[in-house]
């Protein structure tokens, strides 16, 4: 158990990392950053190929330091030009006025063109960059920062199978179920867990930034009026989505502020820390029993992701780190191991379905929808209502509710995504 507590440990922190900006475009950023290594003439041509879900997700969500612009071919032409690969997912955090204005100047002249791989992983990105002097393809795939290809005119500087990075983590994950994750987060050494406590510390900064300042639809602090006002409750559940929305406005309003993610989303990583940090703090939970049950969330974000795919049709925020927050609130609050999962089927009985209509500064209201009722479902099972086993989605165990979660995603969203891309386009 220890070497795959291990492997787990190392799971999970592949996909919890500081990110500025959606993930989305920021992994396009990150794409040309890594062009940019290679580049010793002018750019004469662009050609930027996604999955549909890394379009979907970058094509109306402002990119940080553009005083709130949109789009992957901003995203890009900002890291091909001024992006530093070092920084992987903060890899626009240098980006200034002067390099935002060159940046926009240079699109004008320049001939970009943007294409859909339609059969692709989820996370997928082709870059092929056309200068005086040379020919460039990048690919990123599989994971935001993860290059599976090199090549410089015709040569192969680097290259690895897309496969590489997740058959065997994969195959680990599988082989686990929520007791095994439970225990695990049991076990854990407690000096492991201090990067979810740096995480908890970004989160709450950006939430405070949203609050006194304003991005994108203002909705958090909008919602912050209407409890001062007395027209919201003072409650927990009304604090979250305070949080949670504003949090997610600044993020998506182009923000400059870090945000810890969780299974590689920002506002998934909003959705799983900000709930779990604010009940421990109206429950006096100590800092070991919270950190733990923050690294739990996150190892069922993951293991959910490994049946719905990192990018699907649906909500990660409901499907993904909402049940993570289940898990993480009900072992937090003392619940035994039915009740975390049955407050795992709880939410999924409520929010399965909640369609991903691509990252836009919007997605505050589903963060905050997913946050909340996640809590309201742990409360739920903690007071002994746990829904029924095999009725709809809901199967004769967690494990398998969330396959069958996949199935949906996987087989029917599949065609629902087609038609969202129609729409959006």
């Amino acid at each position: 158990m220890q070497e795959i507590s291990r492997q787990l440990l190392k799971l999970v922190y592949q996909d919890v990392k500081p990110a500025i900006g959606c993930t989305e475009p920021v992994a396009v950023a990150f794409a040309g950053s890594v062009c940019k290594k290679y580049v010793t003439g002018g750019i004469k041509k662009i050609v930027l190929t996604t999955s549909k879900n890394i379009y979907k997700n970058g094509k109306s969500v402002m990119v940080p330091h553009t005083n709130g612009k949109a789009g992957l071919k901003l995203a890009f032409c900002l890291g091909v030009l001024f992006g530093d690969e070092s920084k992987k997912l903060t890899v626009l955090s240098d980006v200034n006025e002067q390099n935002l204005s060159e940046t926009l100047n240079f699109m004008q002249n320049c001939d970009i063109l943007e294409e859909i791989e339609c059969e692709s992983p989820s996370i997928y990105i082709k870059a092929d960059v056309i200068t005086e002097n040379e020919a460039i393809q990048v690919i990123v795939a599989s994971a935001h920062t993860n290059v599976v290809l090199i090549k410089v005119n015709e040569e192969i500087i680097f290259s690895k199978n897309i496969c590489d990075t997740s058959s065997s983590d994969d195959e680990l994950v599988s082989e686990l179920d929520f007791d095994k994750i439970i225990q695990i987060s049991d076990d854990i050494d407690f000096d492991e867990l201090f990067l979810l406590k740096e995480g908890i510390n970004m989160n709450i900064k950006a939430f405070h930034e949203a609050l006194e300042n304003t991005y994108a639809l203002n909705i958090g602090k909008t919602l912050k009026d209407l409890q001062d006002k007395n027209i919201l409750g003072n409650d927990i559940i009304t604090t979250i989505r305070i949080a949670t929305s504003s949090a997610a406005d600044m993020r998506m309003g182009g923000g400059n502020l870090p945000i810890m993610t969780s299974g590689g989303s920002g506002n998934q990583g909003i959705g799983v820390i900000l709930p779990l940090y604010l009940v421990a703090e109206k429950e006096n939970v100590g800092e070991e029993k919270m950190l733990r049950a923050i690294f739990l969330a996150n190892a069922v974000n993951k293991y959910v992701k490994l049946y719905s795919g990192k990018l699907s049709g649906m909500c990660g925020c409901a499907i993904g780190a909402g049940v993570g927050v289940c898990a993480g609130m009900t072992y937090m609050l003392g619940g035994n191991n039915e009740q975390i999962k049955g407050s795992c089927n709880n939410l999924l009985a409520n929010l399965t379905g909640m369609i991903c209509d691509g990252a836009k500064d919007n997605c505050s209201l589903k963060l905050a929808s997913s946050a909340s009722e996640a809590v309201i479902s742990s409360y739920l099972a903690l007071n002994g209502v746990i829904v029924n086993k095999n009725v709809g989605i809901i199967g004769c165990d967690i494990e398998n509710t969330i396959k069958n979660v996949g199935i949906l995603c996987n087989q029917g969203f599949k065609y629902s995504d087609d038609i969202m891309l129609n729409i959006i386009r």
